[in-house]
């Protein structure tokens, strides 16, 4: 399959526009739920450290590849999956797994156990942003998908906040010591985080049944005989436009090193350079990303619907150079402030600039990717952030701690000189990309008319 290929397309039906965005707010909470469940490690670096005697080398593994390696992986064969079963289904029994994973790493009793918990999350998770994503593209049409899309990743940042606020919250009220477990035993703090994490996502699946899973929109009114297309069928398609796709794809990496190596660090930055309490990182850190968050949110899906209304053919691409350049100023220096104050301001235009960035790329690759195929394409956007971002970035600012410094109080360097040359290089994806980009929407568009 290609951009050349001659069907007749079925008109768009979107579904009512109040119940669209219902299920975006459904798919808001479960995006919460997920960033809570993957982002928790974060916050609990020293008591797990501590607990199983291991470097920040190992630990990154625990907050990287041992998610991320099998996240990845499993994204190719459920994005496919996505383009042809239930995805409302799909999101829910990749929900409940997830949930129970959470709360099995609360009774981890070694290292290796630990990270084959955090490995089942990663296999749960896989599932949700292909299917989400699809979800929205079916039930709100065009011209407001830009705010529908900037609605669901204010989710992301509202979970990656909560994820720390509510930890440090449970931190500052669990006893240092830990509480029993009826049936269990004694069981630590941090333990009793993860058991908490878990909880709710079981009860969130029995929501789910009130979402529908919708006509799939702007497609070709192809055979029945006609197969699904192929990962091969894909790998054709990006390969004719790898100009464009050579930046979409690679530039969301890009930003998933940068946010993954600097903000799974944060509060033990902040801990360690500080000396604030980690429940009062975790609070300070999590309103941070939450507020930051939400606004580059708005922000997002309001000037990419804005600037497709004006015709502008690269407008939500266009969306993520404006982040990238509130980033790329702001995000190695954040780290080296003199004091919280400052560090805090810095970081929260550096998160701004991520979010915007990372708001507007999913939203970019499907306008530029045909129906049927937007799950897979989504799913290797995920693949490369996976390995590059979330299994890279964490262990990547760790590596330059353990063996370039030699020392943990060298945190705040080892993230400021990964960071750099990163976000240098996301600056010059973005701002070559929009011509490519703009010549393939231009060339779909064609296509589908």
């Amino acid at each position: 399959m290609s951009l050349s290929t001659e069907t007749k397309l079925i008109q768009p039906n979107y579904p009512n526009e109040r119940y669209a965005w219902y299920v975006v707010f459904i798919l808001f909470l479960v995006t919460i739920l997920s960033q809570l469940d993957r982002q928790l490690p974060t916050l609990l670096v020293e008591p797990i450290r501590a607990e199983f005697a291991i470097s920040d080398t190992q630990f990154s593994f625990l907050q990287g590849y041992a998610f991320a390696f099998v996240y990845t992986l499993a994204g190719l064969p459920l994005g496919r999956l996505v383009d042809r079963k239930s995805r409302r289904n799909l999101i829910f029994y990749g929900l409940i797994f997830w949930s129970l994973m959470t709360f099995l790493a609360g009774l981890a009793t070694n290292y290796w156990l630990l990270f084959a918990a955090r490995m089942g999350v990663g296999v749960g998770e896989a599932v949700l942003a292909p299917a989400a994503y699809s979800l929205i593209a079916d039930y709100v049409a065009p011209a407001r998908r830009g705010r529908a899309l900037g609605v669901y990743y204010i989710s992301i940042a509202i979970g990656s906040g909560a994820s720390l606020v509510i930890g440090g919250w449970l931190l500052s009220i669990i006893p240092a010591g830990g509480m029993l477990l009826p049936g269990v035993g004694h069981l630590d703090a941090w333990r009793w985080m993860f058991l908490v994490a878990g909880a709710p996502g079981l009860l969130m699946s029995v929501v789910l049944f009130t979402v529908r899973e919708p006509v799939r929109q702007e497609q070709a009114d192809i055979s029945r005989t006609e197969a699904q297309p192929s990962i091969h069928d894909v790998y054709q398609f990006i390969c004719t436009q790898t100009a464009t796709f050579s930046r979409l794809l690679v530039y969301p990496a890009i930003l998933a090193i940068i946010g993954y190596g600097s903000l799974a660090w944060a509060p033990v930055l902040f801990t360690r350079k500080f000396e604030l309490h980690i429940s009062h990182s975790g609070i300070l850190l999590g309103s941070l990303i939450a507020v930051a968050g939400v606004l580059a949110g708005l922000i997002s899906g309001f000037l990419s619907d804005r600037w497709v209304a004006k015709g502008y053919p690269s407008a939500r691409f266009r969306v993520t150079l404006l982040g990238q350049l509130l980033l790329f100023p702001t995000v190695s220096l954040w780290a080296l402030m003199p004091t919280p104050t400052l560090s805090l301001a810095f970081l929260f235009v550096a998160i701004l600039g991520l979010s915007i960035a990372q708001t507007a790329a999913p939203a970019a690759i499907q306008e530029v990717t045909p129906n049927r195929m937007r799950g897979q394409v989504i799913a290797v956007y995920l693949l490369l952030g996976g390995l590059l971002g979330i299994g890279l970035g964490p262990t990547l600012v760790a590596l330059v701690t353990d063996y370039v410094f030699h020392d943990d109080n060298a945190l705040p360097w080892s993230i400021a000189l990964t960071a750099l040359p990163v976000s240098l290089l996301g600056v010059w994806l973005t701002w070559s990309g929009q011509k490519p980009y703009a010549l393939t929407r231009q060339a779909l568009v064609s296509t589908e008319s």
